[in-house]
């Protein structure tokens, strides 16, 4: 397996549709084939916020997982993805993907069991500022939105599991359940009742992603 990759996904369907995307932290390689046009390779976006995909009927998606951080040369990739079979291109991933240890240890110490920036900060060893200006020019994100997505992501995948909205507030570092529900809205564009109603949500947190 690509030391680039985390997971691959296909997905299919036979009418016009849309669905929603939760963001992951992650970029995918994905290609779409259809009946009617050339099969299309494109590189999804780091998303912020949830995104309503529409999906065209008779489609195929197939998609290639890349690691939070991991610094893709995206033309190249796509240039070399063009001239290959969707099931080949793994193989090639890592000459067109690059993870640095440095980043991968700091996202991964955001998305661990910290209070704040600052704490991770001293546990990398750097100051909140090289850490903020280090996670800005390799991700193009801040040590904020790592953070920030990683618990809110934590508490939604435990959503299910809880009794309680405010005991998994306070376990996930939020001030109280208002504060979680916010964060719901802002990233997952639903409050904590409307995911856990939506099993296709769920399962989407539990594939393997950033937090």
């Amino acid at each position: 397996m690509s030391n680039s990759l985390i997971a691959t996904w296909q997905s299919y369907s036979a009418i016009n549709t849309s669905y929603c995307v939760l963001p992951d932290g992650c970029r995918d390689l994905i290609i779409k084939i259809n009946q009617k046009e050339r099969p299309l390779w494109f590189i999804s976006p780091l998303f912020n916020e949830a995104q309503s995909i529409m999906v065209e009927s008779n489609a195929t998606m197939i998609g290639l997982r890349i690691k939070p951080g991991a610094e893709i040369q995206e033309q190249a990739l796509l240039d070399f993805a063009q001239t290959r079979y969707a099931d080949e291109i793994e193989d090639y991933l890592d000459d067109f993907v690059r993870m640095d240890r440095s980043v991968d240890d700091a996202l991964k110490c955001l998305a661990s069991n910290i209070s704040s920036i600052k704490q991770a900060s001293t546990l990398l060893g750097v100051s909140a500022r090289t850490l903020q200006r280090f996670i800005l020019k390799k991700t193009k994100q801040s040590p904020s939105y790592w953070y920030q997505l990683a618990r809110v992501r934590k508490a939604a995948k435990h959503i299910s599991y809880s009794s309680c909205l405010a005991t998994l507030a306070q376990e996930y570092g939020f001030s109280d359940q208002s504060h979680m529900t916010r964060e719901f809205q802002r990233w997952f564009k639903c409050t904590p009742v409307t995911l856990l109603n939506h099993p296709d949500l769920l399962a989407q947190l539990s594939e393997n992603s950033y937090g």
